[in-house]
C-alpha cells in the first residue's frame, strides 16, 4: 500500500493526469433508469443510445430478456467486456432483493406489526427457507 501511495504521488508530482467523478444533488434510481448503463459503460453505448427500460421496450422485453440479448450480440463487445456481465448480474440481484424484501403495512398497524416481526423465531425462519429451498410447498 505505501509503494502505491509513494507512486500516486510522484505522479500528480509530475503533472500527471487525474479524473474527478461529479455527484448529482439527487440521487440515481436503479430502477427504470434508461440512461444507466449508458452512463456507467459509455464504451458499450455509443452516443448514450440503447440502454436498458427504454420506453420502446416496455411490456414488450423484460430486463433480463434484454441484457441476455446484448451479451449475444454478434461482435460479443459486451460478453468480452470485463465490467458488462458483472454489472449486469448484480443489478439484477440488487433489484430482486430490494422488491423482494419491502414489507407494506398501514400506518396505525406498523408498532403491532413491528413488534411481532420481533418476535418472530429465527430458527423456524431458517427451517421454512431450508424447506422452500428444497422445493416443498409451505402454507402457514
Amino acid at each position: 500500500m505505501q509503494t502505491l501511495k509513494l507512486k500516486a504521488l510522484q505522479h500528480l508530482e509530475s503533472q500527471g493526469k487525474t479524473l474527478k467523478v461529479g455527484h448529482d444533488a439527487t440521487p440515481q434510481s436503479i430502477y427504470d433508469d434508461p440512461q444507466i448503463y449508458p452512463q456507467m459503460l459509455p464504451w458499450l453505448f455509443p452516443y448514450g443510445l440503447g440502454g436498458l427500460t427504454q420506453q420502446v421496450h416496455k411490456k414488450k422485453i423484460s430486463d433480463i430478456e434484454r441484457k441476455r440479448l446484448l451479451l449475444m450480440y454478434h461482435d460479443k463487445h459486451f460478453q468480452t467486456d470485463l465490467y458488462f456481465p458483472v454489472i449486469a448480474f448484480n443489478h439484477e440481484q440488487l433489484k430482486v432483493g430490494t422488491t423482494g424484501s419491502f414489507l407494506l403495512t398501514r400506518h396505525h398497524n406498523f408498532n403491532s406489526i413491528a413488534s411481532n416481526l420481533e418476535k418472530v423465531n429465527k430458527h423456524v425462519l431458517v427451517d421454512l427457507a431450508k424447506c422452500m429451498s428444497e422445493g416443498e410447498h409451505v402454507k402457514l
